[in-house]
């Protein structure tokens, strides 16, 4: 799920309505073909943990490359007679990762929207606007990636480091509709508003054979072939809304966002039936406002929410889980050779539990950081930052809590 987002592509509301206007589209047809892009970001990191008795963040190293973050992506398109634009994307992780193809659907578009079918992001995490960001950790904006500072621990109750929704089924197989980028009540071509709707029937992605779809309990896998179990750990009946819209005003740009999730949690094959939650509902909403300064250089600035329920069960267990972010980034000449820029964004998220219908502590985690950047060339960016982060455990485990200050170094190559 590291990758640019599709903000401005043009997708489908109705794919009967599509296919049937598309014949009435005249432009010249082309073959298949395939073209290969993608990117690749190193990052060096370095921090001084606060060392917390009992923790076992005090292991954590001082210096650290991280994970290697690349992709490459093979991008196939082809147009028919009438108009008809059919293509697909299959992303290859650029190192060894145990999602090996991170992303793999095909796309159907014309000039009323678009349609995506397969494993992909859902809308909500393709069309969100949040906070700009300078160092690409990824912490401030909707998704994190092997850049990212800061991870909570698996056990949190925050819900992830990032703005987007925490059981977004984000790259299960599942099937996106968008309206058009040639965007309605905008003032001009691109500007206006757009809508999206997801559909994800089960959270698999990957097929796995090692479970069948009447396996015993102790053998269920995630994604085995047929319709398979409801008791996989996995999410169904995934429903996502989101909608953007973006205008000008004189110097300014705005872009407005908002999104929805509902869906089912499914337990696990040791978990029991009434330990799962009824539902699991979520909105975001996100602002950005950018302001041509003159010459090539800008300024942005912009925040956003995330509210997240996971409704109590039968055991009266529940989770409520909040987080925000607000962001500032100048940038001299945009994405033009020699460009500098300088942001600063902060990110803070909360979780709070309910057990046995007893409150519990909340969870809370938090990053501040201050980058700077410079576009080397067409498609190359140097980066580097510094920052400060903290995890708290709201029922004063101290094997989760952490806190220090960090620096980083990075280069991202996009081809």
């Amino acid at each position: 799920m590291k990758k640019t987002l599709l903000l401005q592509t043009a997708l489908v509301a109705a794919a009967g309505v599509m296919l049937a206007d598309a014949s009435f589209a005249q432009v010249k047809a082309e073959p298949l073909g395939v073209t290969v892009g993608g990117y690749m970001t190193r990052t060096f990191k370095v921090q001084d943990r606060d060392k917390v008795t009992g923790s076992a963040q005090t292991d954590k190293s001082a210096a650290t490359f991280g994970g290697p973050d690349a992709e490459i992506w093979f991008s196939l398109r082809a147009v028919l007679d009438n108009g008809l634009r059919i293509g697909g994307r299959v992303e290859l992780e650029g190192a060894t990762d145990g999602d090996q193809i991170d992303e793999s659907y095909v796309w159907f578009e014309n000039d009323l929207g678009r349609i995506e079918l397969g494993s992909t992001d859902r809308v909500a995490s393709k069309m969100q606007y949040f906070s700009p960001n300078a160092t690409l950790s990824g912490q401030n904006t909707g998704q994190v990636s092997e850049n990212a500072v800061f991870v909570t621990p698996a056990n949190n109750r925050a819900g992830g480091v990032t703005m987007w929704f925490a059981n977004a089924s984000n790259d299960a197989e599942g099937i996106n509709f968008y309206t058009s980028s040639n965007r309605y009540f905008g003032s001009k071509a691109g500007k206006g508003l757009q809508l999206g709707y997801s559909y994800t029937p089960d959270g698999c992605q990957d097929y796995n054979n090692a479970g069948g779809q009447f396996a015993a309990a102790a053998t269920i896998t995630n994604c085995d072939a047929g319709f398979g179990n409801t008791n996989n750990g996995t999410t169904r009946n995934q429903h996502t809304f989101a909608g953007n819209y973006l205008e000008s005003f004189g110097d300014f740009n705005v872009a407005l966002y908002g999104g929805y999730i509902s869906n089912r949690a499914e337990p696990g094959a040791a978990t029991a039936a009434n330990a799962v939650p009824k539902r699991v509902t979520g909105w975001q909403a996100g602002l950005q406002v950018g302001y041509n300064l003159g010459g090539g250089s800008t300024i942005t600035v912009g925040g956003g929410v995330k509210d997240e329920e996971v409704s109590r069960n039968d055991a009266g267990n529940a989770i409520d889980r909040k987080a925000y972010v607000v962001g500032v980034y100048y940038l001299s000449n945009g994405a033009a050779p020699g460009s500098i820029g300088v942001g600063a964004d902060y990110w803070t998220a909360k979780g709070e539990e309910t057990a046995a219908n007893v409150k519990q502590g909340d969870d809370k985690g938090k990053v501040f950081q201050v980058g700077v950047s410079y576009q080397l060339a067409t498609g190359i960016k140097l980066y580097g930052g510094a920052g400060t982060y903290k995890y708290t455990d709201g029922n004063a485990t101290a094997a989760n809590e952490s806190k220090a200050n960090f620096g980083l170094l990075g280069v991202n190559l996009v081809f």
